[in-house]
């Protein structure tokens, strides 16, 4: 037996998942038990398991991009614009948490929600769905921002809205758009 074997317990440890076990498993909870997923979810551990997250889910958005007929630049610009849109959107998050409505979490809390709930965006790539996995995305940073900073459904629903809407007008105010 090896030394620090504890009497009562198996000789053996199950061998841990699979990465790609890990993310259908995360996955799958994030979707279907948001508001388990989220309480259960660390706020601290780094940046690197929830970015691998949202990687898989923009690389798995590419993918499908290139099976409707897009060509592998507009594949790989999806894939981009969600990772980055991913900080972009966690910065943003954090600001309007923090500033108008007393939030507590910080940046790394807040990039967590984010990289998770980013889980619908797999389903980007099908023409006219992916109004509801956009929709669905928006639901889950709800959960995810009312468990970080402790808020009501209120002021995390308007967290997220007041996010939208200003980078809405940064976007267009980067593509030259004036009211």
């Amino acid at each position: 037996m090896p030394p620090d074997h504890v009497p009562g317990e198996p000789d053996f440890l199950p061998p841990p998942p699979t990465p790609a076990t890990g993310f259908v498993e995360t996955w799958r909870r994030v979707m279907t038990d948001p508001r388990g997923f989220f309480t259960e979810m660390p706020q601290v551990g780094g940046l690197q398991e929830p970015l691998i997250f949202l990687a898989v889910c923009a690389g798995l958005n590419a993918l499908g991009t290139l099976i409707v007929g897009w060509h592998l630049g507009g594949a790989l610009a999806s894939f981009i614009w969600l990772v980055a849109g991913g900080f972009v959107s966690a910065a943003a998050l954090t600001l309007v948490a923090q500033h108008l409505f007393d939030g507590r979490a910080g940046f790394e809390p807040t990039f967590r929600v984010v990289a998770y709930a980013a889980a619908p965006v797999v389903f980007f790539w099908l023409p006219r769905l992916w109004i509801v996995a956009l929709l669905y995305g928006w639901y889950l940073q709800i959960r995810g921002v009312e468990r970080v900073n402790e808020f009501e459904a209120t002021p995390a629903v308007l967290t997220v809205a007041v996010k939208t809407g200003a980078l809405i007008l940064l976007a267009a105010g980067l593509r030259g758009w004036r009211p």
